[in-house]
């Protein structure tokens, strides 16, 4: 890659890592579904808004007489609910599991066991795709989810605790990417910024009603919704969430697809959980013991096995002999 393209995938590890720092500075002051909406619902203004600009600058160049203008978005209502239900697993359900769970845990620490999704899709692509289990990706499901072992420790089962909780349900956010990553395929025909457009436009009209709702009958602490008590950290960490971490970071994502392919693109798994470690020591003061040290080794060891770069050097030297 050139080094364009590698500045484009540390702010994409970036945009993503600075997530879980964002929604620890706006939980002491925002409910999680009013992070989860605002969030939501900035990225779809902002994805939106980018895709019009779009498409009527390709409309202003006259077309000929034999490509007529193409519409906007699908008038199918089928692909619409299609995009709903992809929005639930790889946008609603993980976003609400991560922002409840940093109540309880440390954004590093949420971070780093994120990362074990790629791991999840590999063990649920041998149950629904009916994939190989080869040795080597076995060992890599090994070394992973050693890693989720260290991480978590026995404490989990020795009783509950919100701790434990916070940390199963990162582990479920991850579960959730996973899946969608399945129910995405579905959508290869199409453009992936139309896809991302919409699954976000579909997400946002899904919970804000659910908010709207909880808010007016007072299901959500109303008096962290006091305009007066908005600290103006919290509501940059609200906006920034939807357009960087989110709509910003799909741009560059479908962008480096478009450009260097999705194995490359993939080397983000690795760089997100150093970027989030980096900003949760500098701006949140916060420390990883030795066991969330070798957790995160572990995990990012059966990324880089699954991925093939770790291996792949060994694999040559013997071919040269």
């Amino acid at each position: 890659m050139s080094v364009r393209q590698w500045l484009w995938l540390t702010l994409l590890a970036t945009f993503w890592g600075s997530a879980f720092i964002l929604m620890a500075i706006a939980l002491p002051t925002f409910p999680p579904l009013v992070i989860v909406t605002s969030r939501m619902c900035v990225a779809a203004i902002v994805l939106n808004g980018v895709l019009i600009t779009q498409h009527l600058r390709s409309q202003s160049i006259t077309p000929q007489p034999s490509q007529p203008r193409h519409r906007l978005y699908p008038s199918s209502l089928s692909l619409w609910l299609q995009c709903g239900g992809l929005s639930l697993l790889g946008n609603l359900l993980p976003f609400g599991l991560v922002v409840w769970a940093q109540q309880h845990i440390t954004a590093s620490l949420a971070s780093i066991l994120i990362a074990a999704a790629p791991i999840f899709t590999v063990v649920l692509a041998v149950f629904i795709a009916g994939e190989r289990l080869t040795l080597v990706r076995a060992l890599g499901i090994t070394l992973g989810f050693s890693g989720v072992v260290v991480l978590i420790g026995p404490d989990v089962l020795q009783g509950f605790s919100l701790q434990g909780a916070g940390e199963l349900a990162i582990l479920g956010a991850a579960m959730s990417y996973a899946l969608s990553g399945f129910w995405g395929r579905r959508f290869k025909h199409l453009p992936p910024q139309l896809v991302s457009t919409m699954t976000v436009t579909m997400g946002s009209l899904i919970i804000l009603p659910l908010c709207l709702a909880a808010i007016a009958t007072n299901r959500l602490q109303i008096a962290t919704l006091s305009l007066h008590s908005w600290p103006l950290s919290a509501i940059f960490a609200v906006i920034a969430l939807g357009v960087f971490s989110m709509a910003l970071a799909y741009l560059i994502y479908y962008r480096l697809l478009a450009e260097v392919g999705v194995v490359k693109t993939s080397l983000v798994s690795f760089l997100v959980p150093f970027c989030a470690l980096l900003l949760g020591t500098t701006l949140l003061n916060e420390q990883l013991d030795a066991a969330a040290l070798l957790g995160m080794a572990l995990i990012l060891s059966g990324l880089a096995v699954l991925d093939g770069r770790l291996l792949r050097p060994l694999s040559l030297n013997r071919r040269a002999k």
